[in-house]
């Protein structure tokens, strides 16, 4: 006869994080408006009075679900690459977002039809908070782009196409960058 292993206590970072990855697999699957608080509660194995004791709304819950995917891990990699010299840090940061949307492509998806549809999570540009973030950090690296409004156009362009190709690659990542890399610096 089998016994029942006890059930360990998650503590209070394990549990928002689970209820975080729980919302985020529920607003995949049936988008923004589709998912109610219930929902995540059931998907996390919680009631709903303890989700309330996390996040005080859904909004939260999809904004803080959002924000580590998109910007965090951008502000992460210019950090990281802080050091390298101007073209492998664009690079490293190029590689870093194409990895990135190939693996989240859902999530990163569902983020951009939700901030263009939803007027609950649109006042949060991501788009520009990316694009903002991409240009400041090409700037410091002192690489000149042939033109910086149809670079950044071309890589923002270039990175998003990967939400709907993914590559999981590398060999084709490094590639491809170094092949996009050449067509917009001087």
């Amino acid at each position: 006869m089998k016994t029942k292993e006890p059930k360990t206590r998650m503590n209070k970072e394990e549990r928002r994080l689970q209820i975080l990855e729980s919302a985020m697999r529920v607003f995949i699957e049936r988008g923004y408006n589709g998912t109610t608080t219930v929902d995540i509660a059931k998907e996390a194995g919680i009631s709903e009075v303890t989700l309330f004791r996390y996040f005080s709304s859904k909004k939260e819950l999809f904004m803080e679900g959002v924000e580590p995917i998109l910007i965090t891990t951008l502000e992460n990699s210019i950090v990281a690459s802080k050091d390298l010299k101007p073209v492998e840090k664009l690079k490293y940061i190029l590689e870093s977002r194409i990895k990135l949307i190939s693996k989240h492509h859902q999530v990163i998806k569902l983020i951009l039809m939700e901030s263009q549809i939803n007027p609950e999570v649109a006042d949060f540009n991501y788009i520009g908070k990316i694009t903002s973030l991409l240009k400041e950090s090409i700037k410091e690296t002192g690489i000149e782009l042939k033109d910086d409004d149809i670079s950044i156009r071309l890589l923002m362009g270039s990175i998003l196409s990967f939400l709907y190709l993914p590559e999981m690659h590398e060999e084709k990542i490094e590639r491809y960058i170094d092949s996009f890399i050449w067509t917009i610096i001087k």
